[in-house]
C-alpha cells in the first residue's frame, strides 16, 4: 500500500515540476528574454528551452491573431462582441387545458397554444379516467383513432413533445368521457 502511495507521489510531483516549467517558459517568452542559466535542480538544454519558448509564443500569437480578427468582424459599428446564452429563461407561468373525449374513437384536435421556443408540451392522461382507458396521441385525426399510429398514453402517463403549438396534436379514447391534459411553460 505504502508503495502504491509513494508511485503516485511521484507522478504527482513530476506533473507540478512539469506544469512549473510551462509556465516559467511561458513567462520568459512573455518578456522576450533568455533565462541565465541557474544553479536549479532542474536543468534544460538548450534545444528544449527553444522548443518550450517557441510553444508559448505560438499561443500568444494565436490569442492575438485571434483578437484582430474579432476586432475586424464587427466594421463601423466596433468590435463584435460574443455573447452566449445557455438554456432559456426560466417561464413567468403555465398555461393548462383539457380535451374531454366524449366519444369513443373520435379525434379531438387541441387548442391553440403557443409554446416558447425552449419550453415543452405535456400531454397527459388524467389520473381521473376509468381504469384501462388509454388516450391516443398522434398529429392527425386519422392517426389518433388508429392505434398503430399513435401513442398510447394509460391513465396517468404523459409524454413531452418540442413543438411551436399544442394545435398540433389530435387526441382520441377508448372509452368515452376520457381527458386528455395539456400544459406548458409561458413567458408572459
Amino acid at each position: 500500500m505504502a508503495e502504491a502511495t509513494a508511485g503516485k507521489s511521484g507522478k504527482a510531483g513530476v506533473v507540478l515540476g512539469g506544469a512549473a516549467l510551462v509556465t516559467a517558459a511561458i513567462a520568459l517568452a512573455q518578456k522576450r528574454a533568455q533565462a541565465a542559466p541557474g544553479d536549479g535542480l532542474l536543468k534544460l538544454d538548450e534545444q528544449t528551452m527553444a522548443l518550450l519558448i517557441a510553444m508559448a509564443q505560438t499561443t500568444a500569437d494565436i490569442e492575438q491573431l485571434v483578437s484582430q480578427i474579432l476586432g475586424g468582424l464587427g466594421g463601423d459599428d466596433g468590435p463584435i462582441s460574443l455573447q452566449v446564452k445557455g438554456w432559456p429563461p426560466n417561464a413567468e407561468g403555465v398555461r393548462t387545458f383539457v380535451v374531454v373525449c366524449a366519444v369513443v374513437n373520435r379525434a379531438y384536435e387541441a387548442s391553440d397554444m403557443v409554446i416558447p421556443d425552449g419550453m415543452s408540451l405535456v400531454i397527459k392522461a388524467s389520473p381521473n379516467n376509468a381504469v384501462g382507458s388509454l388516450i391516443y396521441v398522434a398529429k392527425s385525426p386519422a392517426e389518433s383513432i388508429n392505434p398503430n399510429s399513435s401513442w398510447p398514453l394509460v391513465q396517468n402517463e404523459s409524454i413531452s413533445y418540442q413543438v411551436k403549438n399544442a394545435n398540433a396534436f389530435h387526441v382520441s379514447t377508448n372509452v368515452a368521457n376520457s381527458v386528455a391534459v395539456f400544459t406548458a411553460e409561458q413567458r408572459s
